[in-house]
């Protein structure tokens, strides 16, 4: 055979193998893309209306409003899952601006939780890397609540579609959740029955990670430490008064003391509400309102045994009479590692939040303003592990102790930054919160779709519950004379 002939038959072998290679790797992407398609329409659609949930959470982030009082947060929300055909129920467990959103019917049941309340004095300039407050000692949505909200209702919306379009069976619940943030919103909801018919809850929160967070919440119990005196002028007749101020001092003092000897896990707060009228009128009356926290609900009940004491000595030691009453109490989420399965393979399929160069600087500007490491925004999925996560308390651990319940946590704000500031409430309504907030919603609805399609989840996710409780039912920490009223403190 001549050269040119061989070589020849080598082009040709050369050409069938190339075009046999590209027949595989295109057969493999469309089997990869029609796989992706088919599982995961929801971020197709997510992605579609990008547009729509951004401008919801900024109309929610432009009308901060407070726990119990978000009319104007909790309708932005309710509107849109009414013109997506859920059937919404409004007032529940006696809060105004609590609402049950559903649609389908049948099992399984999956609910997400939707979060739209403001904190105190947290007002702050969009995407200002400098404190600035739009509105001085205005509410701010300082723990990105407002994408929360909007996420949650997105990924509702997006499932429910699927839903739809696949004739699954089961249904799919939007719970909006009032008053978080003072610690008793899903407490009333699920004394009110909200939870009852419910399989499984899906939540998340903005963070400054992206993980599955589990086993770190602490358990906290909120109480009003009062004191009754006697009224009397203070320099012409002091020797007629008794101090309630005064022993709200002796008490603080021995509460200060305490803190030597508490567990490393615990935490404990205050703030006087009330120290009297006019310092030339010894104080009848005193208030404090005193926050304790630990890994688990008995270690919190018995620190509460302990500042009952402290308060009855300082009535003792001033004459006055000490009362405390309970403003809430919630306990450390129930883990169920079944559902943080089908989180975590979610968050490790979507990614973490698509950073550009912009946020990374404004990132870096916030961080040195602050004194913080220029690091910038977390770029990676943090792997499944136990004790992942922050330790500030949420009502979620009541959801977690009534139904299986799994939470996740998205990058919205830059590494080391905290929740509860000016800067959360600045990237509250930046680009790179929304695009913390697509995650969540991509991760969400995409999980919920899981659970409808996946009979056995639900199993081991009920399974996994009767476990950690031990197959005790729910007791509500509320007395049955408590009604939901609003502080003004948060946490």
């Amino acid at each position: 055979m001549s050269s040119r002939k061989r070589l020849d038959g080598v082009r040709r072998s050369s050409a069938v193998l190339m075009i046999c290679a590209f027949c595989v790797v295109f057969t493999t992407w469309a089997l990869a893309s029609v796989a992706r398609a088919d599982g995961r329409a929801t971020d197709a659609y997510l992605d579609e209306t990008r547009a729509r949930w951004e401008q919801a959470a900024r109309q929610i982030w432009d009308t901060p409003e407070l726990g119990l009082n978000e009319t104007r947060s909790a309708a932005v929300l309710v509107e849109i899952l009414e013109k997506e055909g859920f059937s919404v129920t409004r007032g529940i467990g006696g809060e105004a601006t609590a609402f049950a959103a559903t649609a389908g019917s049948g099992a399984p049941v999956v609910a997400l939780l939707a979060e739209y309340d403001a904190l105190p004095g947290l007002s702050q300039a969009a995407g200002q890397a400098k404190k600035q407050a739009v509105a001085e000692g205005n509410p701010g949505h300082g723990c990105g609540h407002n994408l929360l909200g909007t996420a949650s209702v997105a990924a509702a919306i997006a499932a429910n579609r699927e839903r739809v379009a696949k004739k699954l069976p089961g249904t799919i619940q939007l719970f909006g959740t009032p008053a978080e943030e003072i610690g008793f919103g899903k407490t009333f909801m699920i004394r009110a029955g909200a939870f009852k018919k419910t399989d499984v809850v899906l939540s998340w929160h903005p963070d400054d990670q992206n993980r599955v967070t589990n086993r770190t919440r602490l358990a906290a119990t909120s109480v009003n430490v009062e004191f009754f005196g006697r009224a009397a002028h203070a320099a012409a007749s002091p020797w007629l008064g008794r101090s309630a101020f005064d022993a709200l001092v002796l008490f603080d003092h021995a509460i200060s003391l305490m803190r030597e000897h508490i567990k490393p896990t615990a935490r404990m707060h205050r703030l006087v509400r009330d120290g009297g009228s006019a310092p030339n009128i010894i104080a009848d009356h005193a208030l404090g309102e005193y926050w304790l926290r630990d890994a688990t609900g008995d270690s919190v009940n018995e620190m509460l045994g302990r500042l009952k004491k402290a308060a009855e000595g300082a009535a003792l030691g001033t004459e006055t009479r000490a009362k405390v009453s309970l403003v809430f109490s919630l306990r450390e989420p129930v883990p169920n590692d079944a559902l943080d399965a089908v989180l975590q393979r979610e968050l490790d399929r979507v990614g973490p939040p698509r950073f550009d160069d912009t946020d990374q600087r404004f990132a870096k500007a916030m961080q040195k303003e602050l004194g913080f490491e220029e690091v910038g925004l977390a770029t990676k999925v943090m792997p499944y592990a136990q004790k992942n996560g922050g330790t500030a308390s949420s009502d979620i651990g009541e959801v977690s102790a009534a139904v299986p319940l799994a939470e996740l946590n998205v990058a919205t704000r830059p590494l080391g930054t905290a929740a509860h500031h000016w800067a959360q409430t600045a990237c509250a309504a930046h680009p790179l919160g929304y695009k913390g907030m697509g995650v969540a919603a991509k991760v969400l609805a995409a999980s919920a779709i899981d659970v409808l399609t996946e009979p056995a989840l639900v199993k081991s996710a009920h399974d996994d519950f009767m476990v950690q409780t031990k197959g005790k039912p729910y007791v509500s920490p509320l007395p049955p004379d408590a009604k939901p009223v609003a502080p003004t403190a948060s946490h």
